[in-house]
């Protein structure tokens, strides 16, 4: 409480400095005035793997290509290669790396503007495949995720770089209800092995970009919109500085200063 009190008096003391320097009609002019939105920055979480897998087909007659087990379970590569047959036969079995993320480090009521799965492979090949997104209460990986894909698809054109970054929908991430854990499986084509790399300090990503409200006015950066600011403005005053000129008319003026103090306090969060 004593905070606040001692911020209003230094604000309300730099507002009546204004007279001194010929600007009391300011205290008018700024009244009604709207907040003027400015282009939001971006946020970018990095969420690590949280556990990792690699779906097996059955690799026998009739059911070459379906689903069997899962194998190699926070193993340090996890094997990525298609089912093939020939003349009725299986000749190599489907391996598909399963991947899970805790996103409860993503902010509530955060807009998220983009989401990339990104990692390393030993033995690149290249191919098309897909990425199966789904969400779950749960990121512990077995045979219980095989059929629970409701997230969307991604086509993938995996080239012979063994670094990958894949853009997924987002649109499944934005829904307020969805669970905690995210999975996604991938896919390729042939029937060579490529290996997506699992250890510590290569395993998958996933990067989310999440778009930020503006903090108008609070020209430090110390998240609020404060004396300090106001103070940067005063000293800014009938000049054109870009910093301070934020409704971009070419004058630092009373119009500012509305829109400062329509953002006076902490900043928004993502």
């Amino acid at each position: 409480m004593i905070t606040h009190r001692r911020g209003f008096s230094i604000f309300w003391s730099t507002i009546m400095s204004l007279r001194n320097i010929g600007l009391h009609a300011v205290l008018h002019s700024f009244l009604g005035l709207l907040v003027i939105p400015a282009v939001a920055d971006d946020v970018v979480i990095e969420i690590p793997r949280y556990e990792g897998g690699v779906q097996v087909s059955s690799g026998s007659i009739p059911n070459c290509c379906s689903n069997h087990s899962m194998t190699s379970v926070n193993a340090s590569s996890l094997a990525m290669k298609g089912c093939t047959t020939l003349g009725g036969y299986c000749m190599t079995s489907r391996n598909a790396p399963f991947l899970t993320f805790d996103l409860s480090s993503i902010p509530e009521d955060a807009t998220i503007e983009s989401v990339r799965l990104k990692g390393t492979r030993s033995s690149p090949r290249s191919g098309g495949g897909n990425a199966l997104v789904a969400f779950l209460p749960y990121g512990e990986v077995g045979p219980s995720m095989f059929n629970v894909f409701n997230g969307g698809s991604t086509n993938i054109n995996w080239t012979l770089s063994s670094a990958f970054s894949i853009s997924l929908p987002t649109d499944q991430f934005n829904d307020p209800d969805r669970d905690r854990f995210m999975v996604v499986r991938l896919t390729m084509g042939g029937e060579y092995a490529s290996f997506i790399r699992n250890t510590r300090n290569v395993a998958p990503i996933l990067e989310v970009t999440l778009s930020t409200p503006p903090c108008i006015g609070d020209f430090n950066d110390d998240g609020m919109v404060n004396s300090a600011d106001l103070g940067f403005l005063v000293a800014c005053w009938g000049q054109s500085n870009h910093d301070a000129d934020l409704n971009d008319d070419g004058m630092v003026n009373a119009t500012d200063l509305g829109i400062m103090l329509g953002n006076w306090g902490p900043c928004p969060g993502p």
